[in-house]
């Protein structure tokens, strides 16, 4: 392979994954709608990227679940079903319990700090009312407590859940006590590494997962 041939490989690489994380974003923040469908050509355009790059990312984003590539039509963005969203819901809740419970006894005071930190930020959101800045302090606080525990697979895994958790976690919040509920679910988390309680701090933790889950749907079964 010439030199110009790697550059171009390299280019088309970097188009990709520059287009496959706008597109993404797009999608996670609402901007491209669940059920919309969208030509690659109208997307090449809107991105200002060729539609080689847009065609590559989307057949990413198709392969994590964001969309299905239609033949002729362009992309369909996918609709989260409730079925879907009951296994988002509970593989974090199994990833998250798991590592909460190994990592606990390695918790310091600089996690605590990090986390009342968040918990900080949850709260001026909540008062604003400002879901958005919510879900993305929520998961900068429950992705904390994730890293302590190192564990590669689970960060490959809970990157792409939490893109799509964030959309559901949107829709839960449409329920005007959830941000609220679930500031008191973090402070309840909190309290229980202050106070060295173990099995209290992974049982809030899943509970607090699964609740997003309730709100969203109305029932759900401990």
């Amino acid at each position: 392979m010439s030199m110009y041939e790697k550059g171009e490989n390299n280019n088309l690489s970097s188009l990709t994954n520059t287009a496959y994380e706008i597109i993404k974003e797009k999608i996670v923040m609402g901007e491209l709608k669940q059920g919309e469908v969208i030509s690659i050509s109208a997307m090449a355009k809107k991105l200002n990227i060729s539609r080689t790059p847009i065609t590559y990312a989307c057949k990413q984003l198709e392969n994590d679940k964001f969309l299905t590539i239609v033949p002729k039509q362009g992309v369909l963005i996918n609709t989260i079903t409730i079925n879907d969203a009951r296994e988002i819901y509970e593989l974090r809740a199994a990833i998250e319990s798991y590592s909460a419970k190994r990592v606990f006894s390695n918790l310091t005071k600089t996690d605590i700090n990090f986390l009342e930190n968040s918990y900080a930020k949850q709260m001026e959101a909540v008062e604003n009312n400002d879901v958005h800045s919510f879900m993305s302090e929520d998961h900068n606080f429950h992705k904390y407590i994730l890293t302590r525990y190192e564990n590669t697979q689970f960060f490959s895994i809970i990157d792409n859940l939490y893109d799509r958790a964030f959309l559901l976690g949107i829709e839960s919040s449409k329920n005007s006590s959830r941000l609220q509920d679930s500031l008191n679910e973090h402070r309840k988390i909190i309290d229980c590494l202050i106070n060295d309680d173990k099995n209290g701090f992974v049982e809030e933790i899943e509970k607090n997962i699964l609740n997003g889950y309730t709100s969203l749907t109305g029932n759900y079964i401990f």
